[in-house]
């Protein structure tokens, strides 16, 4: 170039997002956030001391889940990929595990009456399955920041607005979970 050429202009720079798709984007891990932490300050207690499940048992019930989601989680990104290069959004799955895991958490915790052994079995399905939808609504959502804006700060700031909801959904699970179980109950009327 030479002194005194004009150079290229710039291209513009993509708008700001607004703080309501910010918001709208990161509400989603409120849930999430409630999901990580309530399995894990609750469930153990509800198959052992509500539902007199043995220990080994249930801590058998917690694992399954989380070692299924380290196969899982792959098929479900590749599938999410896939839809967004044909589609150019992620909604199916998105939507497929908002709808399933709120049903799911709640069977969970909704043993009909039974043995220690059904009612293991009944939590563990649940509890997998819920891991599922789980997995198919958190993959894509993690991915939405890439294609939410072209700029990097703007993409900075969703992930910001996103960690912001997670620590509301976390905080707000465990502050809620642990005197959601009564004092001396024994059944799981009283832990509902």
């Amino acid at each position: 170039m030479t002194a005194g050429a004009a150079s290229p202009p710039l291209p513009d720079a993509p708008a700001p997002l607004a703080r309501g798709r910010l918001l709208g984007y990161g509400i989603g891990s409120v849930g999430t956030g409630v999901f990580s932490a309530v399995p894990g300050l609750l469930l153990l207690y509800y198959l052992t001391d509500v539902l007199g499940v043995s220990a080994a048992v249930a801590g058998a019930v917690l694992v399954v889940p989380k070692a299924w989601d380290v196969l899982l989680n792959p098929v479900v990104g590749a599938a999410s990929d896939r839809e967004a290069v044909r589609t150019g959004r992620r909604t199916r799955l998105l939507l497929t595990g908002a709808i399933a895991l709120p049903v799911l958490f709640a069977l969970m915790f909704a043993v009909p009456a039974g043995p220690a052994g059904f009612a293991a079995g009944w939590v563990g399905v649940a509890f997998l399955l819920a891991a599922s939808a789980f997995a198919c609504f958190q993959v894509p959502y993690v991915a939405l920041p890439a294609e939410i804006s072209p700029a990097a700060d703007e993409r900075s700031r969703a992930m910001a607005w996103r960690v912001v909801c997670l620590t509301v959904g976390i905080l707000v699970a465990g502050g809620l979970a642990p005197p959601s179980r009564t004092p001396g109950a024994r059944t799981a009327a009283g832990t509902r």
